[in-house]
C-alpha cells in the first residue's frame, strides 16, 4: 500500500516537474511519508524513477489492453465482431488514449537507458499480450476471422493500430486528417472479418 502511494506520488511529480526537476522530498511530502521511509522502499532516486516509469507504463498498457479486449469478450458472430471493431476504433480516438500512448512512449524511451525499467516494461508487455490473446484466440475457433488472418496477426495489427497511433494530424509528410484515419481503420476492420 505504501509503495503504491509512493509510486503514485512520484508519477505526479514527474507529470508536474519532469525528470530533470524530479525531487524525492516532494514525492515523500505528496505520499505523506518521510524521505527515510521512502528510501526503505527504493534504493535511490534512479530506482524510484525507474519503478515509477514501470508503474505508469503498466497502468497505461493494461488499461489500454482492457479497452481493446472488452468489446471482444462476448463476440459470437461476424456481426458481433464488426460491432466490436467499430467500438474499439471509437474508443481509440478519445483524448485520454492519446495521452496514454504518449506516456507509453515516454516509458519506453526511459527504459532504453535503465535496465530495471526495461525489465519491468517487458513484463508489462507480456502481461498485456496474454490478456489480449485470451480474447483473440476464440475468434479463430469460432471461424470469425477472414481467410488467412491468424489470431496472432489480428491481435498484432490491432495492437499496432490501437496502441501505436500518437497523432494523425500535423505537418508531417505522411500526416492525415482524423476523418481519413477513421475511414482507413474501418476499411482495415472490415477486411479482417470473415465475409458472411
Amino acid at each position: 500500500m505504501t509503495r503504491d502511494k509512493i509510486l503514485e506520488a512520484a508519477a505526479l511529480e514527474i507529470e508536474r516537474n519532469g525528470l530533470t526537476q524530479f525531487r524525492v522530498k516532494r514525492v515523500a511530502l505528496e505520499a505523506g511519508i518521510s524521505v527515510a521511509l521512502l528510501y526503505s522502499y527504493f534504493e535511490d532516486r534512479e530506482g524510484l524513477i525507474a519503478a515509477t516509469m514501470v508503474h505508469r507504463y503498466r497502468q497505461v498498457l493494461l488499461g489500454n489492453a482492457e479497452v481493446f479486449t472488452t468489446p471482444l469478450r462476448h463476440v459470437e458472430t461476424t456481426d458481433d465482431l464488426r460491432t466490436a471493431l467499430v467500438t474499439m476504433i471509437a474508443d481509440a480516438q478519445t483524448p485520454d488514449r492519446t495521452e496514454a500512448r504518449a506516456l507509453r512512449i515516454e516509458g519506453m524511451s526511459f527504459a532504453q537507458h535503465n535496465a530495471v525499467a526495461a525489465a519491468g516494461i517487458a513484463a508489462a508487455k507480456e502481461e498485456a499480450g496474454e490478456l489480449i490473446e485470451q480474447y483473440v484466440e476464440p475468434l479463430a475457433a469460432k471461424n470469425l476471422l477472414a481467410e488467412g488472418m491468424s489470431p496472432h496477426s489480428f491481435a498484432r495489427i490491432w495492437y499496432a493500430l490501437f496502441f501505436g497511433q500518437i497523432a494523425v494530424e500535423g505537418g508531417e509528410r505522411l500526416a492525415i486528417t482524423s476523418d481519413e484515419w477513421l475511414e482507413a481503420l474501418h476499411v482495415i476492420a472490415s477486411s479482417m472479418v470473415r465475409p458472411d
